[in-house]
């Protein structure tokens, strides 16, 4: 039973393997990580006596699993949490670039340890975060791991990804936006028309925590979301998106979390995505689910339209949401489908005994797990179960589940049968002419006829084209099942304009519900002379935007005779993500032999020529794209990077690349190695043969005077020096010096220095 569980883990990492970003070996479930903290004694003493603070401590970890083994130093280490800081199993938080700025881990900033003392399957949240997954919503993900502290073992976690920059940057294509971390009382009532009536007001942080874009502190969306919500609901579709936040309150009430916006008015994000500008709702903490109570409530019993919530009063969203038949029967739609999918008793029964049987060992050996509610290893076995209850442990997750089903299939109703477009996309925004445009959308609902109407702008006639129902049934995501498709080609270029009706005899839904969505058709560019020429992943004073910072930055060079045009042209550093920086249409011009400069520093509020991505100076890739979305012109995968040594193309070969003394605008200056005076200082290099060479080669030098010594060296374009040899007595003329490489060398480049005490000289291999 657990190789089969075991198999379907293997076939989501074989398929993240595919993707260049290598944050999923952080999260794998193939095998229980081991994360080793090392820190003073006294400073766990300080954390612990001061269990309200936020100081971070610098900690060494030792990260391992099947596909990491390594120890990371200055890292930031503290407690998390709210009430579970006052656990005696406490949860922490890892920040890589606290201490060391810029500086990832396998893609992620921080790690979220919890230790989930209020469950003791230590399995809920774990099991909320797959679930979410499966569906498709943007969530979280989470493993679990084995902490030590010292080599201490403090006990079996939970490792959940944290919301934060790196989060957006992988679920949203706009990853711009503003981010709010909402938690009690973030109850979205309404508190005036401005911006800062929204600014936290229970606290320093609540309840509405602005997590990015802090310098502009701009509350300006969350305000016009809020009063939308109470005084122009009529408006809701064009700036929440709703198929997230009724996904968001079904998933809930099947999962029995109440410690979320609908009953507690705590803990979810909220997210503006400039891509579509609408809001989206992100769920957050899970550990309170499947049969986790402190209230005296059934959860698994609830009628999932009405329920009282903690104080009695008001949720204006919910309330709202709930008073249409239009958003009830989504939600209705969504909470049936996923209470099937997901809640198969047979695939839960297995999957329980999967994970009951994978963290036995570790929850055994974790002492800590009894320290806040005495609860045994029995407990922990039969907290899967069917039948138990320990305090506020209500139900066994298999009894909760089981419970839920059937009361639901028992509870869920549907007000009447209008057809809803609740999801839609174009598949590429930017097609070349001849290219099939494919648009699908979500529809739910009794539907008699579906149409997609699109245009060519400037164009008064529109046309018109049925909508083929073409689900994809193998698949727990809803919208998948609900599927409809219209395909037509595309032979004029320009911008299209669309929309899509879906009606019966009871009424009519629009997508969008006011305006048009659109792509662009282009004429394809087969060859492009603009390469990547130039870049610099770690400047510290090399050279400074307009701002005075110093940013990383990638050079561009045409080098035709004629002006080219880059707009509606890509740069992405995500293979994954072919369109991830459009080039504006303000700097799209490059002239004839002329360098394009682009600061990389994920500030693309400051001009034009900021892009929406930074450079990882441990290395990645780097695309120039054509505007198909598809095409790739340029690319290169770059290693890692010194300080203030830049990586660009030699020009004596155009695919050939080595390390630079930066030299942005201008043409590219090759690295050199402690080169001094080009005077004679009694040698000169003669030859160096063979080149290309293998494990042998010979240096000749020219000599007018004897020379004490001449020491050479071999670095690789690393910098690393892995050759090293002295030559003494050295007669005047001409000079042979074998060089043999005991253990042979890789296939490459290499820069070969030759020097004495007064003169240095370098050529490349």
């Amino acid at each position: 039973m657990i190789s089969f569980v075991k198999e379907y883990f293997k076939i989501l990492s074989l398929c993240n393997i595919l993707l260049s970003d290598q944050s999923w070996k952080l999260y794998e479930n193939e095998e229980i990580s081991t994360i080793d903290v090392t820190i003073d004694w006294e400073n766990i003493d300080w954390m612990y006596d001061n269990v309200e603070s936020d100081s971070m401590f610098m900690v060494s970890i030792h990260f391992s699993n099947s596909y990491i083994n390594e120890t990371l130093d200055s890292v930031g280490f503290r407690l998390r949490g709210n009430t579970s800081r006052h656990a005696n199993k406490k949860s922490f938080k890892v920040d890589f670039n606290y201490f060391v700025e810029n500086r990832y881990f396998y893609d992620v900033e921080k790690l979220n340890l919890n230790g989930e003392h209020n469950d003791p399957s230590i399995v809920r949240s774990k099991l909320a975060w797959d679930y979410f997954q499966e569906i498709g919503m943007v969530s979280s993900r989470a493993s679990h791991v084995m902490l030590y502290i010292n080599g201490v073992y403090f006990g079996l976690y939970i490792s959940v990804e944290h919301i934060d920059e790196t989060f957006l940057k992988r679920n949203f294509d706009n990853d711009t936006g503003n981010l709010w971390k909402c938690t009690w009382p973030a109850d979205l009532s309404f508190r005036g028309n401005q911006p800062q009536d929204y600014y936290p007001y229970f606290s320093e942080t609540r309840p509405y925590e602005l997590k990015t874009n802090k310098d502009e502190y701009d509350y300006s969306r969350l305000a016009q979301f809020i009063q939308t919500i109470h005084n122009a609901t009529d408006s809701l579709d064009i700036i929440l998106n709703i198929k997230t936040t009724m996904q968001y309150f079904a998933m809930n009430i099947l999962m029995g979390s109440w410690d979320d916006y609908r009953f507690l008015q705590n803990n979810f994000y909220l997210y503006h995505n400039p891509a579509n500008d609408l809001i989206h709702i992100i769920p957050y903490d899970y550990d309170n689910s499947f049969g986790i109570d402190w209230f005296e409530i059934d959860w698994s019993m609830i009628d999932p339209y009405a329920y009282s919530v903690n104080d009695n009063s008001g949720r204006p969203l919910t309330d709202y949401l709930f008073s249409q038949s239009r958003y009830k029967n989504l939600f209705s739609h969504f909470l049936e489908f996923y209470n099937h999918q997901l809640f198969n008793i047979d695939s839960v029964d297995l999957k329980l005994e999967y994970y009951k049987e994978f963290l036995f060992s570790a929850a055994l050996e974790d002492t800590f797990r009894t320290l806040d509610y005495d609860f045994t290893i029995s407990d922990f076995l039969n907290s899967y179960s069917n039948e138990f209850e320990n305090q506020h442990a209500k139900n066994g997750i298999f009894e909760y589940i089981s419970q839920r089903k059937e009361s639901l299939d028992n509870l869920i109703s549907f007000d009447g049968n209008l057809p809803i477009v609740y999801d839609k996309k174009v598949h590429k925004d930017i097609l070349t002419t001849g290219d099939t445009a494919s648009i699908s959308a979500a529809i739910f609902g009794d539907i008699d006829n579906t149409n997609l109407f699109y245009r060519l702008e400037g164009y008064d006639e529109w046309n018109s084209m049925s909508m083929e129902f073409d689900p994809v049934i193998p698949s727990k995501r809803v919208e998948d099942h609900d599927r409809w498709v219209a395909r037509f080609e595309t032979n004029l270029t320009g911008d299209y304009e669309w929309y899509i009706l879906a009606s019966n005899a009871n009424g009519v839904d629009r997508s969008p519900v006011i305006g048009y969505d659109s792509f662009k058709v282009v004429n394809l560019v087969d060859e492009l002379p603009v390469v990547i020429n130039e870049l610099l992943a770690r400047n510290n004073f090399s050279n400074f935007d307009e701002f005075g910072e110093s940013d990383d930055w990638i050079e561009l060079f045409n080098f035709s005779n004629y002006n080219i045009d880059l707009s509606n042209h890509y740069l992405t550093d995500k293979i994954e993500n072919l369109i991830k920086w459009k080039f504006p249409d303000s700097i799209s011009s490059i002239g004839p032999g002329q360098h394009l400069l682009l600061w990389c520093d994920d500030e693309e509020y400051q001009g034009s020529f900021h892009t929406n991505f930074k450079l990882s100076s441990n290395g990645e890739f780097l695309a120039l794209v054509s505007p198909d979305g598809e095409t790739i012109l340029d690319s290169l995968t770059f290693p890692a990077q010194s300080t203030d040594i830049s990586y660009g193309r030699t020009w004596l070969n155009n695919n050939e690349w080595t390390f630079m003394n930066p030299s942005p605008g201008v043409s590219n200056v090759i690295l050199t190695i402690n080169n001094t005076s080009s005077s004679n200082y009694g040698f000169n290099l003669n030859n160096v043969y063979p080149n290309p060479f293998n494990s042998t080669f010979n240096i000749q030098l020219i000599t007018d005077d004897k020379l004490d010594n001449v020491e050479i060296n071999l670095f690789t374009l690393l910098g690393k020096n892995i050759l090293n040899r002295k030559f003494y007595d050295i007669n005047i003329g001409i000079n042979t010096f074998p060089i043999n490489m005991e253990n042979g060398c890789s296939s490459g480049s290499y820069m070969l220095q030759i020097k004495n005490d007064k003169k240095s000289l370098v050529k490349k291999l």
